[in-house]
């Protein structure tokens, strides 16, 4: 039986610019007594029981069941292995992350976003 924990995730853009947070709301359901919390409570990483599509700014990670999930103390959303092949388009630049990689997402204190795949495909 899953846990259902919904989830905060403040929707920012991907590319590497300063971004203007905006409210987005998540839910993920984690399977039973994996959830794992920081100090404030706030969901620091579980394995999920079912897909979940995280949208952040354009793009949407398609996080793969059966994997794990993880967010920061913010509850802002931070990795995770995506289930379908990511397309993510920086100015001219596009990079190609394949499902069953781990997708990485980092912010700045002065709200530069930055993403990471651990599997891209070559150009």
């Amino acid at each position: 039986m899953s846990k259902l924990l919904k989830v905060a995730i403040p929707a920012l853009s991907l590319i590497s610019i300063t971004t203007i947070p905006q409210s987005a709301l998540a839910a993920v359901s984690c399977e039973t007594n994996t959830a794992n919390n920081h100090s404030n409570n706030s969901l620091a990483s579980c394995v999920l029981s079912f897909d979940a599509n995280i949208g952040l700014g354009n793009n949407y990670f398609a996080c793969q069941q059966k994997n794990s999930i993880s967010f920061d103390e913010k509850g802002q959303f931070e990795s995770c292995t995506l289930g379908k092949d990511l397309q993510l388009r920086n100015g001219n630049k596009v990079t190609n992350c394949l499902a069953k990689g781990t997708v990485n997402v980092s912010i700045s204190t002065n709200g530069i976003q930055t993403v990471n795949c651990s599997i891209i495909a070559a150009n």
